[in-house]
């Protein structure tokens, strides 16, 4: 979530204001790729809680890291969003119920994006690609839209993120193969939803004039709310193996929203900006978040590439000091290694991640337990 933001974009709505503010004297974080460090969680974790996940014929929750799109939590349940389905389950673990089903009728969907809850109103709202539909706690539709499906060119916008966030609801949306005067290009959207479900406003976060099917990743984006503060990462990154960009520049800036503008509150600092000797770039940067004292980035080395290598990296707001961490955190209290957390999209000052253990007479691969931690401050 990312650069450029905010214009008119869809005939009809009034646009939000939503200028870029311009990055001088932006606070630069640098990122030491040739630094090889570990970091236990006891360092950044005030607490970090273990939910096992019951497993039932109604509750398997494949293994796999890119099986689980979303975790969310409320006060006392447990939100679990998989491909084809939302497994609620109580903060001891108990299975409680299912969201939803898979179809195409009303109240179902075909596979799951992401999804956001509203607590205070008990809503959740599912991402299903070009179909929004609005739950309550208990399973119940109370809203679905299929606005995202055909905008005014004709042409389908991609629901890439979503969240519930001061009493709204925001989309991030992308659509490949707009075309003017100077040529085809792609652009990215935030649309603001009304109660109806249906688009009041929207502003382009960015336009790019690209091959139209030129390779592209926007994984792991996030729209985060410390202290009601909405942050804006948006990447975009080409396929560098397969098709050298036109615009070659990394995509480091994390953004906050500031009276409805969109302010650059810092970038990531890598060597010659991700850009190797032969003009390409050399880090793919999946995403950039942080909590009141910490920041986080998860990214891609290519030099020397294969094999590409995955890094994290935490940087200690308050000692100044960052960690460039290989494949993963470790998690020192409950002896697991190769971490990824994630934050909550409602809160990032707490983060989870899950584990499957097994166990020497287990038959079949249990559910994974769920780590919930509570970031220092």
């Amino acid at each position: 979530m990312k650069q450029h933001y905010y214009y008119f974009l869809i005939s009809g709505f009034l646009c939000f204001s939503c200028n870029e503010t311009k990055q001088s004297d932006l606070p630069e974080i640098p990122v030491d790729i040739e630094q090889k460090t570990s970091l236990p969680l006891s360092e950044i974790a005030e607490t970090i809680t273990a939910i096992e996940l019951e497993l039932t014929d109604e509750s398997p929750i494949k293994p796999g890291r890119n099986q689980i799109k979303r975790i969310n939590v409320s006060d006392d349940l447990v939100f679990l969003a998989q491909n084809e389905k939302i497994l609620v389950f109580n903060t001891n673990g108990k299975f409680a119920r299912s969201i939803g089903s898979r179809g195409q009728g009303p109240g179902e969907y075909r596979n799951i994006r992401n999804f956001t809850i509203d607590e205070t109103n008990k809503r959740l709202f599912v991402n299903a690609h070009q179909k929004i539909i609005c739950y309550d706690f208990d399973g119940n539709v109370l809203a679905e839209s299929s606005v995202f499906r055909l905008n005014t060119d004709g042409l389908m916008i991609d629901i890439i993120d979503i969240n519930y966030t001061n009493n709204e609801l925001l989309i991030i949306g992308f659509v490949m193969g707009r075309e003017d005067a100077k040529g085809l290009f792609n652009y990215s959207a935030v649309y603001r939803l009304n109660e109806e479900l249906q688009i009041t406003d929207s502003c382009t976060i960015r336009n790019i004039y690209e091959r139209p099917h030129a390779g592209f990743s926007t994984t792991e984006d996030y729209i985060l709310i410390p202290d009601s503060t909405v942050y804006l990462y948006y990447p975009y990154t080409l396929n560098i193996n397969y098709y050298p960009s036109s615009q070659t520049v990394l995509r480091d800036t994390l953004y906050r929203f500031e009276q409805k503008h969109l302010v650059p509150e810092l970038k990531l600092k890598f060597k010659n900006d991700g850009i190797d000797g032969g003009g390409n770039l050399y880090i793919s940067l999946y995403n950039v978040y942080r909590s009141s004292r910490y920041i986080f980035a998860e990214y891609a080395n290519f030099l020397g590439a294969p094999p590409v290598i995955s890094y994290v990296f935490c940087y200690d707001t308050k000692t100044g000091k960052g960690y460039n961490i290989r494949d993963g955190y470790t998690d020192d209290i409950h002896q697991i290694d190769q971490v990824k957390i994630r934050p909550f999209n409602t809160n990032p000052e707490m983060f989870y991640y899950w584990h499957t253990h097994m166990k020497p007479d287990d038959l079949e691969e249990p559910n994974p337990t769920l780590y919930i931690g509570t970031l220092k401050n």
